[in-house]
C-alpha cells in the first residue's frame, strides 16, 4: 500500500509553482518531443507539428474545461458563470479536451493541407507518455479518488485506503508507451490513431467503475456511467471505424513531406 502524501507546490523563493501544472506541461512538452523526432524519421514537416501541437494544448483546455462545466457540475456553474474562468479550482476533462484537439487538429490539416492520418498517428504514438507524466500531477494533488480498497496500488488516505484513479491512469500511460516503444516504434503502417484511441477508451471505461461514489464532489453520473465512460465508448467505436478506414489505406504510398 502507498502512504499517503500530497505534493501540491513548489516554492522558489516568493514564487509557487503547481505542481499539477507543472506534470501536464512537461507531459505536453514530452509527448511533443518524442512526436517531433519521429515525425523527421517519417519524413513530415516538424514545424507544422509543433504549431499543430501548440493548438492542440490550447484547444484541449479549452475541450476540457467546457465538457467539464456542462457535463460534470453545471448545477454549480450554471449559478456562478464566473467560476467557468477559474481554471486553477481544478475542474478538467480529459474527453472535452480529446473533442478540442480532434476540431482543431480537422481544421490545421485541412486549411494547411497536411495528410491528417500521418500527422494524427504520429501524435497518438506519443500520446500516452504525456498521459503517463500528467496525471501524476493528478495523483500528486489526489484530484481523482477512487473507492475504498486494500490494493497494493491503494493509497493509505486518513479515512481509510483508497485507489487514487490519477494514479491507474499514469501507469496505464506509461505502460502503453512502453509497449509501443518496445514493440511498435519500426511499424511503418499507420496505426496509433485508431489503436490508441481504442485500448484508452477501453481502459478508461473500466477504470472509471473505479471512481469513487461515497465522496462529496463524486463524478456526476447518468443511467450508473460517467461522462467519460460514455465518451469512452465513442472512442471505441470511432476507433473501430478508423480502424476499418486504415485498412481500405493499406498499400496506398504516402509521398514524405520534406523538411523545410
Amino acid at each position: 500500500m502507498i502512504p499517503y502524501f500530497q505534493f501540491t507546490t513548489i516554492m522558489l523563493g516568493p514564487i509557487h509553482i503547481y505542481v499539477w501544472g507543472l506534470m501536464v506541461a512537461l507531459g505536453f512538452s514530452a509527448a511533443l518531443y518524442v512526436a517531433e523526432r519521429r515525425a523527421k524519421k517519417n519524413g513530415l514537416n516538424t514545424a507544422h507539428l509543433l504549431d499543430w501541437g501548440l493548438l492542440v494544448i490550447i484547444a484541449s483546455f479549452i475541450g476540457a474545461r467546457l465538457f467539464h462545466v456542462f457535463f460534470y457540475d453545471w448545477q454549480h456553474f450554471s449559478a456562478s458563470p464566473l467560476d467557468i474562468l477559474k481554471i486553477w479550482q481544478g475542474g478538467l476533462s480529459s474527453f472535452g479536451g480529446f473533442i478540442g484537439a480532434a476540431v482543431v487538429s480537422l481544421v490545421y490539416t485541412r486549411a494547411k493541407k497536411l495528410p491528417f492520418w500521418d500527422y494524427a498517428d504520429t501524435i497518438m504514438y506519443a500520446f500516452p507518455l504525456g498521459l503517463g507524466i500528467g496525471r501524476l500531477g493528478c495523483f500528486f494533488n489526489h484530484l481523482h479518488l477512487g473507492r475504498l480498497s486494500n490494493s497494493p496500488l491503494a493509497v493509505a488516505f486518513p479515512g481509510g485506503s483508497r485507489l487514487d484513479m490519477g494514479l491507474i491512469e499514469s501507469l496505464f500511460g506509461f505502460l502503453l508507451f512502453g509497449l509501443y516503444f518496445l514493440f511498435l516504434r519500426k511499424t511503418p503502417k499507420i496505426i496509433f490513431l485508431p489503436l490508441t484511441m481504442f485500448l484508452y477508451g477501453a481502459a478508461r471505461f473500466i477504470f472509471d467503475f473505479g471512481r469513487a461514489t461515497d465522496i462529496a464532489g463524486a463524478d456526476a453520473r447518468y443511467a450508473g456511467l460517467t461522462p467519460a465512460q460514455y465518451g469512452s465508448l465513442l472512442l471505441i467505436i470511432g476507433a473501430l471505424c478508423l480502424f476499418l478506414t486504415s485498412r481500405q489505406r493499406e498499400g496506398r504510398p504516402t509521398a514524405p513531406i520534406k523538411n523545410t
